[in-house]
């Protein structure tokens, strides 16, 4: 069967199936389009409505180009699997700051065991507030758009039909995990400053009044003192979080 998809007679117009799999792959992994409550339907549809608009910008292959021998056909395959999952993933990684930022939240301000029920994303309440706000404000103001502007930037570097160099992709990773985690210190950095001074604080008023209960009062005031950081500290977070993801753009050149 592969045999005659490849033969020279056949009329498959690879560069349109080799674009619509780096993109299917990348929505796969995406925040937004990737999370597991879009139905699998809606993420082919998507991936097929892109691929006649992004084929355009492929240059690697034109429209009556085939692949000849299944060797290729499945060299080709891998390889455009594997750059639309890397692309993903990159945003993913960077947009993953929001639930490192909600970890030390949690745990700093003692918010981790409030009621709620975990999920695949975040394994508390906190989490769980940052990453479907997050997401709702990513496919709100732009996301998209991002996408579409991210897979015409990876065909211009990388088209379609041939071997990416890789050369510099490395060092790209770890530079978006450690802007990932720099990201997540950002943002959570009121908690974490806010939580030790207040534990400062009340080591020094346990030393002067030893006799106090500092323990039985100071736990429900800076649970009350996290919440109401929470919620008025919540959109600044959000917003430089969506921004930092946003501007993410490809920078690895061939």
């Amino acid at each position: 069967m592969l045999d005659n998809l490849v033969m020279p007679g056949s009329a498959l117009d690879w560069s349109l199936i080799l674009t619509y799999l780096r993109i299917q792959a990348c929505i796969l992994v995406m925040p937004g389009f990737g999370e597991r409550v879009v139905p699998a339907r809606v993420k082919v549809a998507v991936a097929m409505a892109l691929t006649p608009i992004l084929a355009e910008f492929s240059h690697g292959m034109d429209g009556e180009a085939r692949l000849e021998g299944p060797m290729l056909v499945f060299g080709g395959v891998i390889t455009e699997v594997a750059i639309g999952f890397a692309i993903g993933t990159l945003v993913r990684v960077i947009a993953f700051a929001i639930n490192i930022a909600a970890t030390a939240i949690a745990s700093t301000a003692s918010l981790s065991q409030i009621i709620g029920a975990p999920n695949e994303a975040s394994p508390h309440p906190i989490g769980n507030l940052f990453h479907l706000g997050g997401t709702a404000l990513l496919l709100a103001m732009g996301l998209p758009v991002m996408l579409i502007r991210l897979l015409a930037d990876s065909l211009d570097l990388w088209p379609v039909g041939g071997l990416p160099e890789i050369a510099g992709l490395v060092g790209e990773v770890v530079g978006i995990v450690a802007a990932s985690f720099q990201l997540a210190m950002v943002l959570s950095a009121p908690f974490i400053l806010g939580g030790f001074l207040f534990q400062a604080l009340s080591g020094v008023i346990s030393r002067v009044m030893p006799a106090l209960p500092v323990v039985f009062i100071g736990a429900p005031a800076a649970i009350m003192l996290a919440l109401m950081a929470l919620v008025l500290l919540s959109p600044m977070i959000l917003s430089v979080w969506l921004d930092a993801v946003l501007s993410f753009q490809l920078s690895v050149r061939p």
